[in-house]
């Protein structure tokens, strides 16, 4: 399998993806407005029937990447998917200095897979994600140098 560069036509199966594993999910339409900017880039595993396994979306503000959100489906997690993806995708920004996201203080597979990858606890953003329930929890902000 290998990574592919996504764009408009799988913002369908990126929505889809992104229901399962959040609780406020971006729409197709959000997917679709982001990948009409030249900022963003997604990439993602499709299976031999083209199903989407795993994607990562980023934006790129030079020297910096962003990334906005990493989905694995369900059934394939625990598999690796998330972790070769990821390297994968950032060997695409070689030219520039860091990645940074935001990840729930509560996440502990994803602050330990980012963890894994080599990003850095950098800092916290207070009451940043709201929940379902109308409270807010913090995100842990972490950076990888890239150069």
């Amino acid at each position: 399998m290998s990574m592919s560069v996504l764009n408009c036509h799988h913002a369908s199966a990126m929505e889809q993806l992104h229901k399962l594993a959040f609780d406020r999910p971006w729409s197709e339409s959000d997917f679709q407005t982001f990948l009409t900017l030249p900022s963003y880039q997604a990439f993602g595993w499709l299976s031999s029937k083209h199903e989407l396994i795993a994607f990562c979306l980023f934006n790129t503000v030079f020297p910096d990447v962003e990334l906005c959100t990493i989905c694995v489906n369900p059934k394939h997690q625990q598999q690796g998917f998330g972790g070769k993806l990821m390297l994968e995708a950032l060997k695409k920004f070689e030219d520039f200095d860091s990645c940074f996201l935001e990840v729930s203080e509560i996440n502990s597979r994803a602050i330990a897979l980012y963890s894994k990858l080599g990003f850095k606890d950098v800092g916290i953003r207070k009451n940043y994600y709201k929940l379902p329930n109308g409270s807010f929890e913090n995100a842990t902000l972490m950076k990888l140098d890239l150069m």
